[in-house]
């Protein structure tokens, strides 16, 4: 079964977005909110779609706007009436206003014209007809005479005296003028001023307002939802200057597991310690222990502390830091003048100040903000004059930008804001200046990384990637011209390094470097802006851009939570305990009798079923509110930010924000575990509402770009390897072995071991690849008795497989797992490795146990932050389940990691994975990761949005195919050694245990070549004469203009399959192995559940329902799937192709298809899905039956 990639072609785009404006104009008053939902998702996607080609980042629909609109030439009133409708809908989908069916009527004629003007399609009458003769009018706000705080602009062009804006927040027929390099002022923005682009966004802050409008501000912040980290700013302030390339020099460079990096950690956990402590005194030898489980990796690979005076002298630092704490605790802090106490204090408060573009996170706070206090284990500037000690530069530079921080995002006053530095060193508390002056030039700092981080994602460019990394040199950087010892011994080396490191590389080595580093702030920069297709999440920036309505439809916040227990003071397990608090809401029931016809219930799952009866269902009433089908996007383990949000002004830029993990969660509520504990848990007040959201961090971006520093420092045979340039070596001492092998599993643990460099595993669904294969491999490898095992997996729910893998495997085998408990199983959490060395006293001790034990566990994002693992230990391999699901720049630091010997770290490794499977997650889309240049596409390179698994396993198949046809005069023997000796790096697992050999037919046939053999398990060979083994069931599509992500005729018939399922598997039935349904979106999740609980049948409640992405690596015995497309644009994102040997792979598809083991069922709209030619064949094979 080949299927060609052709895709017919869709219904006029113009067409469609007129029949949901048609729907919109009739919906009935209640609705005009879901109308207004509507009608924004539609400008976004028009907008978007104009866009596709463009590398440009936007993360506000009113740039895009501008955008489109430069682009197409419309008028400033068809402008301002676009933005007038950006407002208002902004308002409404806010819960800041209610509508009203004369604005929406407006609002729907600029859209219906904008269109018009667009895709050049009239109106149609009917719709024509219903829209207002008058043209749209539109709100202008003249600028205030007056001073304002902050104003959100749109930038288009310059000239020597003037920046020209358009406002975000009002609509203006003409410019706005904005003075800048005005001395003591603005002037420190020279820099950013000159680097601006048309439709950046900017934030101007203590704007004054002349008579004439024109504006003067304090502040010109560049891409303010860009956010900077403040402290990796603050550290761009070093002794030698300032400039951007410090930043991006830092970002690459691993942090050196050194002893002032761990000092600086046990100061910190010391002064948690003193501020949690009840008494005068703690034990100072129970919070080292406590050191020793936060940190043993670290303590024990420390090459410092190998020495015994040095490990001596480092303990007895230890100490003074600990009594210097205790003597700022207990006696400085109640000393005139400084007002600071300990049991009204927060731990660890995070900020997001979008007004500055920046976030951190302080040390201490005052619960009312008056005063904080940021610690440093390290040196000040040390004076022979008088013993004078100073804060250093980029210190002060931090505690300035956290004055202003508070000032942009709480509303407090910096000068009546007492801000300290400790250095627990001497010790000092020393109260911090402020510098609106110094404030502006670490702003205007902050503008110019950022504008060099847009123009390498916008350019895309090797040579320009070059030329900008080229800034990162001692002449460039050493702004202050220092000389001398000083300079040359300990400053110049680490930035020299960098530079002969990559001069030293080839030019294949260059550009590879390059094309990943741009891959990298591509997706940086995207997952920082949120500038996705409109169907994905939204990036960090979501949090304040999205609005309640879409953040509730995504799943993507839980609010109006309330607190039933507080335990943030407990000194183990800091935590929440939050109920749902329900505001009444009219419309409470989903679905009613009467909102969709009753389907026949006589006919039964299973034995009485037949492929040809089919549901019949009319068309369905579909109005509904967002939130009324809203369903949390979060699960257990997922890192959270917790805030206090009483009213819909409230969200994460003006409130303290506390950082945690999800513990549980259930239908009544929620449990968090907090990061720091909270002496006084009332700086969580009871009487509050709170929200939480999901947490994105940096932590991965900056794992990948030190990896890709590692990969600078490789040895020169590993590059080799990665980039193809020589062969893969095995020890053909084991090819009769091999030949000879028992079982497919045998085999590929044979050829794994016989491998040299690396061994592909291709694990199509069910055949064992990590319960059977990979258990195998390990079992061979542990049988030589010094072979040193790493096993690596992406997601934390894999590696607990694993888990259970070496669980099983008798006699016992010794292993640690690296991660955190909320993350791990229950069952495996004796394994981690803070439990497993929570006996150890000694850093000795320390040492050997991790070296002793020869297995180690975990994702690679753990592995990737404990780069010190590869001072301890040497892999002879490492083995990485789901690798497929792996970016190729996220396994370069573990794959070109050093030991000390400056020998590889890991000897060779194993992949396994499917890449006919979902792969892993990339927000920039497919062109833009793309990869254009000769040298990186001759060696298998062609986007970097695919594996390391996957260019490697292209590569291989290339060459079997060239050994296959430079053999072809060759005898008939020697065209088989020379196949067999080809296929040696790679091998394919076939026989699977999983699916009915009528369940697998269509995708065994479309996606595997027809290579799946069942491996003949009882549920495999029943027969199918009385059962339905895949059946289709016709649904509606909702009408237009309704919600796109919910179908009620759909849900409906999920939940009577369902109903009867559970009927004819009552006896045994098992909610987490009988039945589970998949559905694309959050919304018709909910709907499912809504109407499975109304059935009243409790096991139901309790299946899983949830999206493809989160079935896979699961299996029932029987799936629903649910495609809920509703438009026929939803079809794009219902899919995720590849394409193998001219065969079209749906990847989703494939794996929604491979996780039902006896029955699966389908329900969509026919006349959509058949647009799609994969879906049109499953279809077609389904009537066939």
């Amino acid at each position: 079964m080949k299927l060609e990639m052709k895709l017919p072609c869709p219904k006029s785009e113009a067409i469609e977005s007129y029949e949901i404006l048609l729907a919109v104009c009739r919906a009935e008053d209640a609705y005009l909110a879901v109308g207004y939902k509507q009608m924004r998702d539609l400008l976004e996607r028009i907008c978007r779609a104009q866009m596709q080609n463009e590398s440009l980042q936007m993360t506000d629909l009113s740039a895009r706007i501008s955008f489109v609109a430069a682009k197409v030439g419309l008028s400033v009133a068809e402008q301002n009436r676009l933005h007038t409708f950006r407002l208002t809908s902004n308002a409404i989908l806010n819960r800041q206003q209610e509508p009203n069916r004369e604005q929406l009527l407006r609002d729907a004629k600029t859209l219906a014209f904008f269109i018009r003007k667009l895709l050049e399609e009239d109106i149609p009458l009917e719709l024509y007809r219903l829209l207002p003769r008058a043209d749209a009018t539109y709100l202008v706000a003249p600028p205030a005479r007056e001073r304002v705080q902050r104003m959100r602009v749109c930038f288009q062009y310059a000239d020597e005296q003037y920046l020209y804006v358009t406002p975000l927040d009002e609509v203006s027929e003409k410019p706005y003028l904005v003075r800048y390099n005005i001395p003591q002022i603005n002037e420190e923005f020279a820099e950013t001023c000159k680097l601006l682009w048309r439709h950046a966004q900017v934030n101007l802050l203590d704007v004054a307002v002349d008579e004439a409008g024109i504006l003067t501000p304090s502040f010109i912040v560049l891409e303010p939802d860009y956010l900077l980290d403040i402290s990796s700013l603050a550290e761009c302030f070093r002794d030698y200057g300032h400039h951007p390339a410090n930043y991006f020099l830092s970002r690459l460079q691993p942090i050196e597991n050194a002893r002032p990096l761990l000092l600086g950690n046990i100061a910190n956990l010391f002064l948690d310690e003193w501020i949690y402590a009840k008494s005068e005194d703690i034990d100072y030898r129970t919070c080292m222990q406590k050191a020793f489980r936060r940190y043993p990796i670290e303590l024990a690979a420390c090459s410092d502390l190998r020495d015994k005076e040095k490990e001596r002298q480092f303990f007895d630092d230890c100490k003074l830091h600990f009594d210097h704490i205790r003597e700022t605790v207990n006696d400085t802090f109640h000393a005139a003048g400084y007002e600071l106490d300990k049991t009204d204090a927060v731990l660890e408060p995070s900020y997001i100040c979008e007004a500055l573009g920046l976030q951190g996170r302080l040390d201490y706070m005052q619960r009312d903000m008056s005063s904080f206090i940021e610690m440093k284990s390290g040196k000040a500037d040390e004076y022979a004059i008088r013993g004078k000690v100073e804060p250093k530069e980029n210190n002060k530079v931090q505690m300035l930008l956290y004055q202003a921080v508070l000032q942009y995002s709480m509303g407090m006053d910096h000068r009546k804001v007492k801000a300290y530095l400790l250095y627990t060193r001497y010790p000092l508390l020393y109260p911090s200046r402020p510098s609106w002056a110094m404030v502006r030039r670490v702003i205007d700092l902050r503008n110019r990384i950022v504008a060099d981080e847009y123009g390498v994602q916008l350019r895309n460019s090797l040579e320009y990637t070059a030329q900008k990394l080229e800034e990162i040199n001692a002449s460039t950087l050493n702004e202050r011209g220092l000389k001398g010892r000083f300079w040359e011994t300990y400053l110049r080396p680490s930035i020299d390094n960098f530079q002969s490191k990559l001069k030293a590389l080839s030019p294949l080595e260059k550009n590879y470097f390059y094309a990943v580093y741009n891959f990298i702030t591509k997706e940086l920069y995207t997952s920082k802006s949120g500038d996705v297709d409109y169907e994905g999440r939204t990036g960090a920036a979501s949090l304040w851009l999205s609005t309640l309505a879409e953040k509730c439809e995504a799943g993507e916040i839980i609010y109006d939570l309330r607190i039933k227990e507080n335990h943030a003071a407990d000194e183990h397990k800091a935590g929440l305990t939050f109920s749902f608090f329900k505001k009444e809401k009219p419309g409470e029931t989903l679905l009613n009798e009467s909102a969709v016809n009753d389907i026949t219930r006589d006919k039964a799952i299973g034995n009485d079923i037949t492929g040809n009866e089919v549901f019949a269902s009319k068309t369905v009433r579909s109005e509904a509110l967002e939130t009324e089908t809203s369903l949390p996007n979060f699960r257990q383990g997922d890192a959270i930010i917790l805030y206090e949000r009483n009213r819909d002004t409230d969200n994460v830029t003006n409130k303290m924000v506390f950082k945690g993990n999800i513990d549980y969660l259930t239908e009544n509520e929620i449990g968090i575990r907090l990061r720091a504990t909270q002496q006084n848990p009332s700086v969580l007040p009871a009487e509050s509402l709170y929200a939480i959201e999901h947490d994105t961090m940096d932590t991965t971006f900056r794992s990948m770009y030190q990896g890709l520093y590692i990969y600078l420092s490789a040895r020169k045979e590993r590059r080799d390897l990665l980039l193809s340039q020589r062969p893969p070596r095995f020890d053909e001492s084991l090819d009769p072995m091999i030949s000879r092998s028992e079982d497919d599993f045998t085999r590929i643990a044979l050829k794994a071991k016989a491998a040299q460099d690396y061994f592909l595993l291709i694990g199509p669904p069910g055949t064992g690849k990590t319960s059977c294969a990979l258990k195998k491999m390990v079992e061979t490898f542990h049988a030589d008795k010094d072979a040193q095992i790493l096993l690596l997996s992406y997601t934390n729910r894999a590696v607990d497989e694993i888990c259970k893998s070496l669980a099983s495997i008798a006699p016992a085998v010794d292993f640690i797992r690296v991660g955190s408990e909320l993350s791990c199983d229950e069952a495996y959490r004796g394994h981690l490795i803070e439990n497993e060395l929570s006996s150890c006293n000694r850093r000795s001790e320390v040492y050997e146990r991790i070296r002793n034990c020869r297995i180690i566990v975990g994702t690679v994002a753990a592995i990737s932050g404990k780069p010190e693992l590869f001072r301890l230990k040497h892999f002879d391999v490492a083995i990485i389940d789901e690798a497929t699901q792996i970016l190729e720049p996220q396994l370069l630091g573990i794959l070109c990691a050093r030991g000390e010997d400056g020998k590889d770290a890991i000897d060779k490794f194993v992949l396994i994975g499917d890449h006919k499977q979902l792969p892993a997650v990339v927000q920039q889309n497919t062109e833009q990761s793309a990869i254009y240049d000769e040298s990186l596409l001759s060696i298998g390179l062609t986007n970097l949005k695919d594996s390391l698994f996957e260019r490697l396993y292209r590569n291989c198949t290339a060459t079997v195919q060239r050994i296959l046809s430079s053999s072809e005069q060759s005898s008939p023997l020697e065209q088989s050694y020379s196949s067999f000796a080809a296929h040696r790096s790679y091998d394919m697992l076939c026989r699977q245990g999983r699916m009915h050999p009528k369940v697998a037919l269509f995708a065994n046939r479309a996606f595997y070549g027809g290579r799946l053999i069942p491996v003949g398990l009882p549920h495999q060979i029943e027969s199918s004469d009385t059962i339905c083994r895949l059946a289709f069931y016709p649904s509606v599509p909702e009408k237009a203009g309704a919600s796109a992500k919910i179908n009620y005729s759909e849900a409906r018939i999920v939940a009577d399959l369902a109903a009867r399922i559970y009927e004819d598997h009552q006896a045994d039935f098992d909610e987490s192995r009988t039945l589970g349904i998949i559905t694309p979106y959050r919304s018709q999740i909910a709907l499912i559940k809504k109407e499975i609980e109304s059935l009243g049948i409790p096991a139901l409640n309790r299946i899983l329902v949830d999206t493809v992405e989160r079935f896979q690596g699961s299996e029932r015995d029987v799936i629903i799937y649910s495609f809920c497309v509703n438009y026929p644009y939803q079809l794009k994102f219902l899919s995720n192709l590849t394409e193998e040997e001219g065969v079209l792979i749906d990847r989703k598809l494939n794996v929604a298809l491979t996780r039902a083991r006896k029955q699966m069922f389908i329900t969509g709209v026919s006349e959509l899905l058949e647009r799609n030619p994969l879906y049109k064949s499953l279809l077609k094979l389904i009537e066939s039956f």
